[in-house]
């Protein structure tokens, strides 16, 4: 049996370990992060993991759970990163020195920037092949730690990038029978950064729901939905950043014919490619949102603000990985290709201020924190070519 390895214990990490071992993969997991290994061990040794599709479970028992790379990553094919983008660069310098020659390592997803990260990191490892799904492929939520997990959505199809990219008739139906969907190859790590609607979606319903609500609290009844509390407003915003992202692939691809923009899809036309069935009033972006079933409940990330109160939490993932690692490496690919974005620098400012960072700074990424970042600037890369 060919052998994977997972590198997290989330979400995604417990819907893969589910079905990896159903489609023919020996399956460790390498869990560093402080107890996890041994929670995943605990919980999985009770009957492996289940993933819950509606009506239809299905049940993976992983080989090995360890917190050492050196137990679980040598002889992979494939190792997953099924982790949020601030941990790819710790894992990767973890995991180099333990990875076999022609092994292929990929993100899930990648976010943007993932390419420049990796082939910093890996520049002394044994020659690898590199991917990165455009996005999570489920929405998902655990249920029991290391024993099950619901699967609220699938994804009809999802975009990836391979580097070399010849490698990519190989990986692509292999990984797409592994995650049980359709995968279609990107030209680039560049399309896919561009494509990436999360760095979008994600800190534009912060900023248009969250904005001005910095000390709201609310009773947790009163939690506004985030995906199906898209407002007109917040709805304007999304389009607005989307069709900025729409004018940077325009400028590339004026210079650079072997881009093709349309491959870089409006944020309406994502969600109708991404769930054709799940959406039931397409008519808008903002009734694309609100009526889609793998949306349905979920609510503003939170925090605890007293007894029975609850204020929304701006440093979660969706600021926190979504600007450093999405529309900040979006950003300085748009300053590179002579754009100018003042909607997603909106967002970004707001977005900076909310983590207590600086990035964009009088219109410039020169912020102190911009080397915590993945825009091509923190690696070098000051010119047309990305």
């Amino acid at each position: 049996m060919p052998k994977l390895t997972i590198c997290g214990g989330g979400n995604a990490a417990h819907v893969i370990m589910a079905l990896a071992p159903n489609t023919g993969w020996e399956v460790d997991v390498f869990a560093p992060l402080a107890n996890e290994a041994d929670r995943l061990q605990a919980g999985v040794a009770a009957g492996g993991v289940s993933a819950i599709f509606g009506d239809r479970q299905v049940t993976g028992q992983p080989r090995r759970v360890s917190a050492n790379p050196a137990e679980v990553i040598p002889g992979s094919e494939l190792v997953l990163l099924a982790l949020p983008a601030f941990a790819h660069g710790a894992t990767l310098q973890t995991i180099a020195p333990f990875l076999d020659a022609g092994a292929a390592v990929g993100a899930l997803p990648a976010r943007g920037g993932f390419d420049y990260q990796a082939r910093a990191l890996l520049a002394d490892a044994p020659a690898i092949n590199l991917f990165g799904l455009q996005t999570l492929p489920w929405a998902c939520r655990i249920i029991r730690y290391g024993q099950a997990v619901e699967v609220l959505g699938t994804k009809a199809g999802v975009d990836v990038a391979v580097s070399p990219v010849g490698q990519a008739d190989d990986l692509l139906p292999a990984l797409a029978a592994l995650l049980g969907l359709q995968l279609k190859p990107a030209a680039s790590f560049l399309t896919l950064t561009l494509a990436n609607t999360g760095q979008l979606i994600h800190p534009g319903i912060m900023y248009g729901l969250g904005r001005g609500r910095e000390a709201d609290t609310f009773a947790a009844a009163d939690i506004p939905l985030f995906y199906q509390g898209v407002d007109p407003p917040t709805a304007n915003l999304l389009q607005t950043m989307s069709d900025e992202v729409q004018a940077v692939a325009a400028a590339i691809a004026a210079r650079d014919t072997d881009f093709n923009p349309r491959e870089v899809l409006p944020l309406l036309g994502w969600l109708l490619h991404s769930y054709p069935t799940n959406i039931t009033d397409s008519s808008s972006l903002q009734s694309a949102f609100n009526t889609n079933r793998a949306y349905v409940g979920l609510r503003l990330p939170t925090r605890p603000a007293g007894p029975d109160r609850f204020a929304i939490d701006y440093t979660t993932r969706y600021l926190a990985e979504d600007i450093p690692f999405g529309l900040v490496v979006l950003r300085g690919i748009a300053e590179l290709a002579g754009v100018a974005t003042p909607t997603i620098d909106a967002v970004v400012i707001w977005a900076q201020a909310r983590l207590q960072k600086e990035y964009l700074v009088d219109g410039q990424l020169v912020g102190a924190h911009l080397s915590e970042t993945r825009a091509p600037q923190t690696y070098g890369i000051f010119g047309f070519g990305f």
